[in-house]
Formats: C-alpha cells, sequence, structure tokens
C-alpha cells in the first residue's frame, strides 16, 4: 500500500483529474532492493507515470509507489531539470540514511507497542517531517532491519532481546563475510604462489569447498548452500568457468590453486575419515616408551610376562608392509609340538581416553590406499614402537598351544609374553621356501591345513575370491599386485589368525569376559531352478560370485554364536590391535582380566563403545571400498585402448549383465550379445571411462 501526505488521497483507478494532486509528487519505489527515487509526470488508467533520477519513465502501478511529503520545485520543465532536481534531493537523502542513527530513533519509541508510520518516526526523532529526512529515514529503516520489523509501510520496533538476537546473528553474518573475502584473497595469491599455506581464518572455508567437490549433502541446508555460494563467489572472483555441476566445478578450483590433485581422494572427505592426526596425538606418540631389550622393561612387567624371546619367532606379510602385528612360532617338544600366535601389546602403550585412544577411536581401522597409508595409530606406533620389527623386542599377547605329533590340540593358553622376532618373511618367502622343504614351515602349513580341514568338517565354505591391489608409482603410472588368497603361504597365515581368534573366543567365553562375538547364518537354500544353473555354471569368477552373493552379513552378539562361514560356534576379531580400534578393545579385556582377574569394561560399556566405533567402521570401509575401485578405474584408463580386456559373465538375471574384468579383476555392467550365458568368458574393448565419476563403458567384441 502506498502512503500518501495528509491531506492527500489514493488514487482512484481510472479517475485521470482527481491524479492531478499527484503530479510533480516525489515517490520512491523498490527494485531489486534498491529504493529509487522519482517524480509523478502523468497518470495513466490505474498506473502512474514516473520520471526517475535515471532519467527513465516507467509506469507502475500505485501501490508500488511511495509518496513523499514534497512535490518538485515549481516552474521545473523538460526531463533534464526534473532529473537534476531528483539528484539533488537524492544527495541530501543519502546524506541523512547515512547519518541516521537507527538505534538511537528504536530507543525513543521501542517501549510503545504498535506500528508506526515513518511520518511519526520522524516527529519523534527530527520533531519535523522534512522531505529529505523523511525519505533518508525511511530507506535507512528498509536497510537496517535489526531494530525495527517492518509492515508493508509501517515500522514496529523490535523487542529488545530480539534486537540483541539479530544483532548476534548479524555480527556473525559478518565475521563469515570478511572470512569469506579473507578466503578468495587466499585463493587469489594461491594461484600466483603455491608454497603459501592456508590462513588459519580460512582453514574453515577450504574444508567446505573440499566438502561441496566430494559431494556431502549435509543435513543442514544451509551449509550446503553456503559452502555452494562460496564456490561461486571464488570462482567468479578468480574468473574461472562456472557450470552446473558445482561438485565438479569446486573440484576444479582446489586443483587450480593446488589445494587438491588430480588424484585427491574425494571419498575420504565423503565419509569424514580423518588423514592426519592432530598434534596432541603426535605429542603422546612421541612420549610413548618402548625398552629396547628386556631388562630396560619395568620389574613388575617383567613378572607379569612370560619371557618367549628365546624362540625363532617370524612375521608373514606382503614385503611392503611396514605395521605388522603378528608372530608365528613353532618348536619341537618331545611329546610334539609347541605353536605360538604372538600380537604385539598395543594396549601396553595406548591408554584408555588419552589423544591417542580416542583420535584411534574415531578412525576405528586403518585404511589402505594406492597413494597412501592413514594409520588407525600414528605412523611412528604403527611401523616403528609397536611393530613387531626383526631382532627387538617387545610385548605381546600370545596364544601358546601344545600339538601332538599328530598335530592335534592337546592344551592352549593366552599368556602376557616378551616376543623377539628372529626373521622378517614375505608371503613369496614362504611360498618359495615350502617348494624347497622348509620343515618348519611345512610343519607350519600342515598344522593350517589340518585346522582348515576340521572347519569345512564343520560346515565351512570356503569361496575363492580374485583380487588385485593397486599402487601408484613415483611417476604417476598404476601397478597392480595380483592377491592369490589360495596360495600356501596366506592360507598358512590366515589359518593361524583364525584359530588365535577362535582360541581367545573359547577363552573369554568360559572366563565370562565381555567380548563381541562374530557369527554367520547359513546361506538359504537357493530355488530348484537357481541351484541347477548353479551346478550348470563353469568353475571360475562366476560361480566363485554366486558363491560370495550367498553368504550373509556377520553379526556381534555378546554370546557365542555360530559363524557358518568359517565354520566355527566362537570366534571374535583380535589379531590385529594395531589395525582395528575393537581388536585393541579385545586386547585390553584380556590383559586386564589375566594381570587382575577383571575384564577392563563391562558388557554394556562395551556396547557403547562399539555403537560409537561401528559407525566410524562403516564409513572407513564404505571409503576404502570406493578408492580401491577408484584406483583399478585408474588402472583401466591407462591401459592401452587398443588392446582387449577380457571379462567373465559373472550375473545375468539384471537389466544389464554383469562382467569381472581380468587384470583388475573389477566387475562392471557391460552388454553383452544375444545369446551369452552366465560364465561365459569374452573380449571387450573399453570405449569410454571416468574413474572419479565411476564411469566406465565396454563394447563386446564379436
Amino acid at each position: 500500500m502506498a502512503i500518501f501526505p495528509k491531506g492527500s488521497s489514493k488514487l482512484p483507478p481510472g479517475k485521470g483529474p482527481q491524479a492531478d494532486p499527484l503530479l510533480g509528487a516525489f515517490v520512491q519505489y523498490e527494485d531489486n532492493a534498491a529504493v529509487i527515487l522519482a517524480v509523478v509526470i502523468a497518470t495513466k488508467k490505474d498506473k502512474l507515470s514516473i520520471l526517475n533520477l535515471r532519467g527513465r519513465e516507467l509506469d507502475l502501478a500505485a501501490n508500488r509507489l511511495y509518496v513523499l511529503p514534497a512535490k518538485e520545485p515549481s516552474g521545473l520543465s523538460g526531463q533534464a531539470a526534473r532529473v537534476e532536481a531528483l539528484c539533488a534531493l537524492q544527495a541530501r537523502i543519502d546524506a541523512e540514511a547515512n547519518k541516521l542513527n537507527v538505534e538511537e530513533l528504536w530507543s525513543f519509541v521501542h517501549e510503545e507497542p504498535k506500528a508506526f508510520s515513518v511520518a511519526e518516526l520522524c516527529a519523534a526523532y527530527f520533531g519535523s517531517d522534512e522531505v529529505a529526512q523523511h525519505a533518508g529515514l525511511r530507506v535507512a529503516l528498509i536497510r537496517e532491519k535489526t531494530h525495527f520489523k517492518r509492515e508493508k509501510d509501517l515500522f514496529e520496533p523490535r523487542p529488545q532481546a530480539t534486537v540483541e538476537d539479530l544483532k548476534r546473528a548479524e555480527e556473525v553474518k559478518r565475521k563469515k563475510t570478511q572470512v569469506r573475502d579473507a578466503t578468495i584473497e587466499f585463493l587469489s595469491r594461491r594461484l600466483r604462489d603455491s608454497a603459501l599455506s592456508v590462513p588459519h581464518e580460512a582453514e574453515g572455508n577450504m574444508r567446505l569447498m573440499e566438502e561441496v567437490a566430494a559431494g556431502i549433502q549435509h543435513a543442514d541446508p544451509a551449509r550446503l548452500k553456503e559452502g555452494r555460494d562460496l564456490v561461486h563467489a571464488a570462482c567468479e572472483a578468480l574468473s574461472i568457468p562456472q557450470h552446473s555441476n558445482i561438485e565438479k566445478q569446486a573440484f576444479e578450483l582446489l586443483v587450480k590453486v593446488g589445494v587438491f590433485h588430480q588424484d585427491t581422494n574425494l571419498s575420504l572427505i565423503r565419509h569424514g575419515v580423518p588423514v592426519r592426526c592432530s598434534p596432541e596425538s603426535l605429542r603422546e606418540a612421541e612420549n610413548v616408551e618402548v625398552p629396547g631389550s628386556l631388562a630396560d622393561f619395568p620389574p613388575h612387567e617383567r613378572s607379569f610376562r612370560r619371557d618367549l624371546t628365546g624362540l625363532k619367532a617370524i612375521t608373514i606379510d606382503d614385503a611392503s608392509t611396514k605395521d605388522m602385528d603378528d608372530a608365528l612360532s613353532l618348536e619341537q617338544t618331545q611329546d610334539g609340538w609347541e605353536l605360538g600366535v604372538h600380537i604385539t601389546d598395543v594396549s601396553s602403550a595406548i591408554l584408555p581416553e588419552t589423544h591417542l585412544d580416542r583420535e584411534a577411536r574415531h578412525r576405528a581401522t586403518s585404511v589402505y590406499c594406492a597413494d597412501q597409508t592413514i594409520n588407525m595409530l600414528p605412523d611412528e606406533l604403527s611401523e616403528q614402537k609397536l611393530s613387531l620389527r626383526q631382532n627387538t623386542v617387545r610385548p605381546c599377547l600370545s596364544v601358546v598351544l601344545s600339538l601332538s605329533k599328530s598335530l592335534e590340540i592337546v592344551r592352549s593358553e593366552i599368556v602376557p609374553s616378551f616376543v623377539r622376532v628372529a626373521q622378517r618373511l614375505s608371503y613369496d618367502d614362504v611360498d618359495r621356501m615350502l617348494e624347497e622343504g622348509d620343515p618348519t614351515l611345512l610343519t607350519l602349513h600342515d598344522i593350517a591345513a589340518a585346522c582348515e580341514e576340521s572347519r569345512i568338517r564343520n560346515g565351512a565354505v570356503r569361496v575363492h575370491k580374485r583380487e588385485a591391489v593397486p599402487f601408484k608409482e613415483p611417476d604417476g603410472s598404476i601397478r597392480l599386485l595380483e592377491i592369490d588368497e589360495d596360495s600356501p603361504a596366506r592360507v598358512l597365515v590366515s589359518e593361524m589368525m583364525v584359530l588365535a581368534n577362535r582360541l581367545m573366543a573359547e577363552y573369554a567365553a568360559a572366563h565370562n569376559i565381555p567380548v563381541l562375538f562374530r557369527g554367520q547364518e547359513r546361506p538359504d537354500d537357493a530355488p530348484p531352478a537357481q541351484e541347477r544353473r548353479q551346478q550348470e555354471t563353469p568353475e571360475g569368477p562366476a560361480k566363485d560370485f554366486s558363491a560370495r552373493s550367498k553368504l550373509k552379513k556377520s553379526t556381534v552378539t555378546f554370546e557365542p554364536q555360530h559363524h557358518s562361514g568359517l565354520g566355527l560356534d566362537a570366534y571374535i576379531q583380535a589379531t590385529s590391535p594395531i589395525r582395528r580400534y575393537l581388536d585393541l578393545c579385545h586386547q585390553r579385556q584380556f590383559i586386564s582380566y589375566l594381570r587382575t582377574s577383571k575384564p577392563w569394561v563391562t558388557r554394556d560399556e562395551l556396547a557403547e563403545i562399539f555403537q560409537e566405533v561401528e559407525v566410524h567402521l562403516q564409513a572407513a570401509t564404505v571409503a576404502g571400498r570406493e578408492t580401491r575401485r577408484y584406483w583399478l578405474m585408474r588402472y583401466l584408463e591407462q591401459r592401452d585402448r587398443n588392446s582387449p580386456i577380457t571379462g567373465t559373465v559373472v550375473r545375468t538375471d539384471l537389466k544389464t549383465p554383469l562382467v569381472e574384468l581380468d587384470e583388475a579383476y573389477l566387475t562392471v555392467f557391460a552388454r553383452v550379445p544375444k545369446g551369452t550365458r552366465l560364465g561365459d568368458r569374452l573380449p571387450f574393448r573399453i570405449s569410454l571411462i571416468d574413474p572419479r565419476g565411476d564411469s566406465i563403458r565396454l563394447e563386446a567384441i564379436s
């Protein structure tokens, strides 16, 4: 609604003669948040013709105009003279608006709960209603929304509490704008100097842009909008072309300024997996002291632990592994053999509720990528002080078994210990030594084979899976390491860990130690038709894929439960405390029980820990799976496009068949020739691949 000066009236639509009193009146109208000054020069039915101070003539509805308490000076003729008068008045209005103290005006009237006209506020503040003051006050009130609430052309003073809330919000907004400007200035300077580090005040905004690039969908829409607006503003300021895909735009921006590189792992950002350790954790890690010899350990530790340093313990891992948390030993006795599975005692160094512990709980697990390893614990601990390095004494938790000459388990015990690794071996070393007939390794392999055979008799499902582990070379190329899970060395180590975890699970059940037992229900029986198709499927990737797809997800309870996949009635995970936080918790339970006859935490307390860790564990697992797939796609991207790649059809019941590619052992959707059956091997050509978009297109070669 327009306001008319005292003595004037609303303009009746279509009554031209009655509009004459408004001819020459100064008015204001709003356009895109701007308050524009004009003068009425004519009437047209229900509209007014106006001339604004920019020299433009417009026809506007009466309800869009606010009539000021003054008219143009008499005697003006011509557009130029009118524009000059408007500009002169606008200068006075701007001066009044800029010097007006809205808070002071509010203090005069805020105790009276009513909406005021601008004329009333002018009278209260100035003692008069002069046109420049009137218009300037109105402009100031429209601009400043903190102290008055606007109701069309009236302004109501806000309550004091509301004003304080709005002031705080305005201050937050002001600081955000200031930080945004500082962030954009940093990005601009970073374009010229890639060595510049991110200033402290811009760190939050840089994280926000990283989140936009990673496609994080925040529960708070305001944060999502803030991030997108920041990316748009930065691209505009840096003259970077903008397009509809805001995630890609943010990624390109961060690459351009050198914060990202082309292989930056967005999955880690997307799933909240921390890459760097906090300064507090690093300081605590630096202060962790692990004695170099048995004599250097304190007396109470030497009396608590069994000295097993005389055993010829070995570690078996990939050649590139640095975080070695388990070792094996085998000694011949008069009655048979003594087998030891030794797990580094991480609990002796990582105390509960320290920075190291809280950060490890948040990370939940180590994540292995082609270009980096993100250890659960700082590298200084994972790869140095707690790793079972050759010729170094380490405190351990050992599962020691006595076996008969026929390799049957006679008895077992779990003991805190000291162990010195005598030899570090790789899987390739062990496979070679087994072929050469190494007696100790052959006996270990025989024990592993007996354990596996026992599990299979108890219903264990042996599922073969081909796997390739990607590594990024210094020159940027991707190398694949094929993992043969059925190699003698890997079977040996796997069975030893399953055995140790089984025995610890049985010990925990017998002594009422709260632990997280792992179980798995047996697969449902397949319909006859599906079972028949499975039997007809040739051996290889398709049959293996089908067998894996039947397996049910594992479950976690506080009571022992059958694990159909492993063929065990009790099983926990406790052999990787360097790499998995829940394994560390289990180790604390055993060490505390063996030391005090009481577990570290109760069942309820362990349940709370599990609920917290499980969220982070799932995020890290998904991030690791996405990361591995990205690097496998990168390998395929660098591969010679003219060289065909073979794939096996592993699923045909979907709209598009699923194919497992050789070399990368990656499953992708692909169109295949009519008549193709499950298990068929076909040559393909890669016609399109986008690793970051997880997109690949295959063409079957006829």
